[in-house]
Parts: C-alpha cells; structure tokens; sequence
C-alpha cells in the first residue's frame, strides 16, 4: 500500500494499515489488486469520515473496520494461493536439522556415495571427494556451452550435450578423469538440446532445435550416424525404452501435445498421453517393468501420478491432488521426475518459479505421498537410496532419505555449496542433478 496514503490516514488508524500493507507485501499480491483495494478503502474511508462528523460514536468502528479489512485481505489472499497450488495436503513434512553425524557419513562417503552431476548456467559440474564443492567439467572450455548431461547406465562414463560454433556436439568423460572426449560435432544436427543413452550403453540419441521432427541415433564410439523423421515435434529430452526398440518424448503433432511414443521401426508415433505437460515430468522404474508420469486434467481440477506397466498397459494412480482448472503459464506444474534406485519411491518437484516449488517423494507401495522440501527443485536421488540432492535459493543440499517416510518427521540436511557460476544466465528450468548410477 501506498506509503503516502498511509501516512495521510489518522494517527491511531495508521497501525493497522501497515499491518494490512505488511500482509499484502507478504503474500505478493499483484498490483493490481493493490490498487483496487486501496481506492475501495479510502472510498470508504471518505464516506465514513464524513458520517463521522456528525455522528461521534462512528469513530469506534474506524478501527474494527481496518482490521476487518486486514482479515479479508489475508483469507481472500489465502484463497487465491490454494486455487494456484495444489490441494494436496501431505500426511508428513518433515522438519529439517543439521547434524554433525549425517555430515561426517557424507564426508567420508559411508552413504551417498559417487559423485553428483549439476548442469547450470550452461555448464557442467561433479562434486568432489568429500562433497564439499563442485569441479567444473571441460576446465579447457573446449565447448562453447553445455546444455546437459546423462549417466550411462553403469555410472562409467558421463555424456555431456553441447554446441560449439554452431555444430553440436557430444563429449564423453568418466568421473574419475576431468578430460572430456569428443564422440561427435555436426554442424548438420544444428543446436543440439538434449540426448540420452540406451540402457546397454551402446548408443545415443538426439534432439535438436532447429530439426526437431527427427531424432538422431548415434553409436557411443560416434559411428552409424542415423537420423530419422518421426512427424512429431520433440519438445524435451527423448528417452529410449528399456528394450532399446523406441524413444518416449513430451512433444506435440498437428492436434495434440503431450507424453509420445516412437518405435525405431519407422512405425508411426502413438500418443500415450495428452495430459503430460512437462517435458521432465516422466520416467521408467529401474527395472523397466514401468512408466511413470503426471496427468494434468484441468478440465475437472486434477492431478495424477500414474504408473504404467509396459507389457500390460495396465495404470494405476499413485497420487492425485486438486489443481485450478483452465490453462495458463503461470499453473503449478509437476517436473523433474525420476525414480529411486530401488523403485520403492518416485520424486518430483512441483509449482510455479523455484521460489514456491515443492519436492514430493511418492511411496509406490503404500501409494502415499509426502512433501520433504520446500523452495526446492530438480531433486535426484542418489545410487545407494541415502540422499537426495536438491536446489534451493541458489544452493545445492543433501537429504538424508535413511528417515523420511509417511512417518517420520524429522529430517538431516547438509549443505554442498552455492551453485557454481557457469557461462551464462540460464532459465532456473535448465538446472538438473544427476547422481552416479
């Protein structure tokens, strides 16, 4: 609220207009309805004012109806803050602590052990031995920009995506040796966006910018160039199915977007799901037996964690919350999904900007769904199931999975560090993490 308005207001009146401007600074409400309810108030005010004049006892309610005011403001801003996010309500949040002993299992690498990857600012980092900082991969600067990485299935080697003067390129590094091999760089694949290995790690496969209604298959040894036009546009990371015969892929043809699958075969692409609206918010369990995914069903105001068995076809909803319905940027979405290594959970973050997401972890078992950080996202978990790494306000930190269930309610942070400064100002969605297998 205007500082000069409150300022004009009567002395014992200006308090509780404070408090009223604090609550709306606080719950940043727009602007625009600021304004509004400042004009309603001091309409009101004015109205009041002049009762006031000729009937004394008027001034009493001065007061009362500044706070009522104040209550309004809050439950009505209360109300549009549940309309925009999710109605889920978790069984468990658990509170977060420091302790000496989670930092020294870390340190020593007793539990989350193998480095993690952090893709940021259009660079590449792992963590080093004791997980106290982060090195930066390709310290030659060998590429120009470097949009992403993946883990082969055995955590041997790191692939890392990039563009240098305009070709695409590929770099593969073991974690070991911070020397990056280039595997391919083709000015014909023009600005190459993401890749992902097959799960024998035999092979790669590609998207790019400026081609992407193909994919393109490439051998780890950079030989049997392959591209393949799939009529769909790929829209966000491809991933190969477990039995290497197709790729999945958020993207969108002439009639609908969402969650598609393409068979190598040349077959045409088939829709699993019109409802996906995240190109990371998608996964397949460790053993390959299933698909993991989250609908948005705006048309009745819900959300849903769906598991898909591959030979069956057969889903089963692990979570669902409420969502506003309609269409729009600025909705809570679900992204970032992987699963644990083990299968048991699912994590995946969910809202709007970084400041107001939330990670949730899914208990496939139990069906039961728990918030474990808030202001967070791009959550991994790492190979041995301890700790899940996670962003928050521009830093990097450890949670110790060993206690976070439905029940519990407590659990230990570490803090890794800042995130490194990379080569540019990427979007924050640009951020990931990526353990070792």
């Amino acid at each position: 609220m205007n500082k000069d308005l409150i300022n004009g207001l009567p002395a014992d009146e200006q308090a509780v207009a404070e408090k009223l401007s604090s609550a709306a600074e606080m719950m940043k409400l727009a602007e625009s309805f600021q304004w509004s309810l400042e004009t309603q108030l001091m309409d009101a005010y004015q109205s009041k004012k002049v009762g006031m004049e000729q009937r004394p006892f008027m001034k009493f309610l001065t007061p009362i109806g500044w706070a009522i005011a104040a209550v309004a403001v809050v439950l009505l801003a209360g109300w549009m803050m549940r309309s925009l996010s999710p109605g889920l309500q978790p069984a468990v949040e658990p509170t977060i602590t420091q302790e000496a002993s989670f930092e020294s299992d870390v340190r020593t690498g007793t539990i989350c052990t193998g480095p993690l990857a952090i893709a940021h600012g259009f660079a590449v980092f792992l963590t080093n031995e004791d997980k106290s900082g982060f090195l930066t991969v390709d310290n030659g600067r060998s590429v120009d920009e470097l949009r992403s990485f993946r883990w082969s299935a055995d955590g041997e080697q790191l692939a890392v995506f990039g563009n240098t003067t305009g070709s695409g390129n590929i770099f593969v590094t073991q974690p070991s040796n911070p020397r990056i091999d280039l595997i391919l760089s083709n000015p014909e694949l023009g600005y190459i966006v993401d890749g992902d290995w097959s799960r024998d790690g035999k092979q790669f496969v590609l998207w790019s910018l400026q081609n992407n209604q193909k994919i393109y298959l490439l051998n780890m040894d950079g030989t049997g160039f392959l591209e393949q036009p799939i009529g769909v546009q790929i829209l966000g990371v491809p991933q190969f199915t477990p039995d290497g015969k197709g790729i999945i892929f958020y993207g969108a043809d002439s009639t609908s977007a969402g969650l598609f699958e393409v068979l190598l075969d040349g077959s045409p692409a088939r829709l699993i799901s019109s409802l996906v609206e995240d190109a990371t918010a998608f996964g397949f369990s460790p053993d390959g037996s299933q698909l993991a995914y989250v609908e948005s069903d705006r048309t009745i105001g819900e959300a849903r964690l769906i598991a898909e068995g591959l030979a069956s076809r057969e889903k089963v909803i692990l979570a669902s919350w409420s969502i506003p319905e309609g269409s729009g940027s600025s909705l809570p979405n679900a992204a970032n999904l992987s699963w644990a290594p083990d299968g048991k959970s699912i994590v995946f973050d969910l809202g709007r900007s970084p400041s107001d997401r939330f990670i949730f972890v899914t208990y496939v078992e139990s069906r039961s769904m728990i918030r474990v950080a808030d202001s967070a996202y791009a959550p991994a978990i790492s190979g041995d199931g301890n700790c899940l790494a996670y962003v928050s306000n521009k830093q990097v930190f450890l949670l110790d999975l060993t206690e976070v269930s439905p029940q519990t309610v407590t659990a230990r942070r570490l803090l890794i560090g800042d995130l490194p400064d990379g080569r540019g100002n990427a979007d924050s969605r640009l951020d990931r993490l990526g353990w070792k297998p």
